[in-house]
Formats: structure tokens, sequence, C-alpha cells
């Protein structure tokens, strides 16, 4: 039902209302219908924002602000190597940064092998035959001996694994294996996780 005449109190609580509390329809009915009730709650809406604009900026406190900043840092910590996984993938820097949060919650990726879970990425055009994942390798978990069936590249952006020829391979290293070439990763180094993507053509065979 539209009120009747113009709005005085329901003004109060439409302005109150926008600013996060639940509307009431027929106040907002109202608005709809009634240009000179609008103008009043738009020129209060102007007048609220100026008030709030010229304000002091209150600081955040301190346990508030900690937790946004680790929270930031949780997420972007990988940012610096977003291009790198772009180049790989074919996917836009952003994209790939985007891509990145996953590896602040590995416990959220899924199981594939004990101790290895994983997270599809997507391919940009030029890798449309690519298979790209996020893995996070935990300390006792394993790759088992296999053979490239094409090229891969495993880019290392925390931790370190080693490869059953005796390399170690740390963040912000790449491990390349040429299609034909047969390892295994029998081995996280450290006790902390590996997270890596492995980004390869052509897939892999089991190798005795």
């Amino acid at each position: 039902m539209m009120l009747a005449g113009h709005l005085d109190d329901p003004l109060e609580d439409a302005l109150l209302a926008r600013a996060g509390r639940a509307r009431d329809a027929e106040v907002e009915a109202h608005l709809g219908a009634c240009s000179d009730c609008a103008r009043r709650l738009a020129d209060a809406e102007a007048a609220v924002a100026a008030v709030a604009l010229a304000l002091p900026p209150v600081p955040a406190e301190g346990r508030l602000r900690a937790r946004l900043f680790a929270s930031v840092d949780r997420l972007e910590r990988f940012t610096p190597m977003a291009p790198r996984l772009a180049a790989l993938t074919d996917v836009a820097p952003d994209d790939a940064r985007r891509a990145l949060h996953a590896l602040s919650e590995p416990e959220a990726m899924n199981a594939v092998l004990p101790g290895m879970r994983v997270l599809p990425l997507a391919t940009g055009p030029r890798r449309a035959t690519t298979s790209a994942i996020l893995v996070c390798l935990e300390p006792g978990g394993s790759i088992p001996r296999h053979r490239h069936l094409g090229d891969e590249r495993i880019l290392v952006f925390e931790g370190a694994f080693a490869v059953d020829d005796g390399r170690v391979v740390r963040a912000g290293e790449e491990l390349h294996s040429p299609a034909g070439s047969i390892h295994a990763i029998p081995t996280v180094v450290g006790d902390a996780p590996c997270l890596c993507a492995i980004v390869g053509e052509g897939g892999i065979e089991v190798a005795l």
C-alpha cells in the first residue's frame, strides 16, 4: 500500500536502510513514485557522505590491523612469481596471481596420492594441450618413478624436493624434464610442505 503524503521519520529509516539495515518495501515503493522524497533522500545521503569524508580517519585497532595484513600477506606471498607461472601456462599475470591464492589453503586441494594434493590450473590458447596443476607435497610424500611423454617443468614456490639423481630443487627454481626422461621425487626436503606448479605436455607413465 502506498504511503500518503511525504516521508518524515520514514525518510531517516530509508537512509539507514541503504546504509546496511533491512529496507522497508513500502517506503522504497513511495520513493520510487515520489520525486520530492527521492530528492530529499539523495540530498541526505550526500550530506552523510560529506560528513564521513570530513572526519579524521580512525586507525584500525592493533589486532584487527595485524589480522588484515596477515591475511593479505598470506594470499599474496607468491605474487612476485606470478609472471613466471603466467609464462608457463599462457595466462595473464593477474590470473596467475589469483590462482596462486589457493596455496594459502593447501589443505583444501584434492588428495591424489598419500602426502600429495593438487589443484588444476587454467592454461591459455598457446598451451591448449598442456596439463597444469598446483601441487602441495607434504613431508613424507613422494612421486613414484615415471617417464615423461612430453616436456615438463616444475616451478617451486615454497619448500624444496629431492630428485632421485641427487638434485635438490628449491623455492624459486625449476626442474625441467624433457620428453623421454625418467626420474622419481622420493622426498620433500625439510619439515615444511613443498608448494609448486607442474606444467607439462603429453603426460607421464610409470617407469620401473
